[in-house]
């Protein structure tokens, strides 16, 4: 549970994410992480996202096409929601990244954290308590935390 209007545009975001991709995304950084602590400590002001690519038009693609969507680089969308503008940022993998790494690169790493943290990924819920007391929740897959 989060409290304060900067989070309810987080939440929002992912409520927004969800309607324009047809999919809950699954979120990923400091919004996964802080949700599952049990005492989150501070807030996050943006929004990120995995997506693996399976065949579907990319996440980022669709955010950005969306209205009053604004376009941030490399791989953001400055994203509308009731409560204001939040920044989503896709993290895409290919599965060429996994099947057939870079030898000289970080890209590995980055391509197969991010898809465990897809493929590990259940349910949780996001309540954001908003400073005249209205509740922004919704439920979204996150990474499970490692073993």
């Amino acid at each position: 549970m989060f409290v304060g209007d900067a989070m309810a545009a987080v939440a929002a975001g992912v409520i927004e994410v969800r309607a324009l991709i047809g999919q809950a995304p699954v979120i990923v950084g400091g919004l996964a992480v802080l949700s599952r602590l049990s005492n989150p400590y501070r807030a996050t002001v943006d929004l990120d996202l995995v997506d693996r690519l399976l065949g579907r038009l990319p996440q980022l693609e669709v955010l950005r096409a969306a209205d009053g969507a604004e376009p941030v680089e490399p791989a953001a969308v400055l994203l509308p929601t009731r409560y204001g503008a939040v920044k989503v940022d896709v993290l895409e993998v290919r599965q060429v990244e996994l099947d057939q790494p870079p030898r000289r690169s970080r890209d590995p790493l980055h391509a197969s954290a991010h898809a465990w943290a897809n493929d590990t990924a259940t349910d949780m819920t996001i309540e954001v308590i908003r400073t005249n007391a209205e509740r922004v929740t919704v439920t979204t897959p996150s990474p499970s935390p490692g073993r």
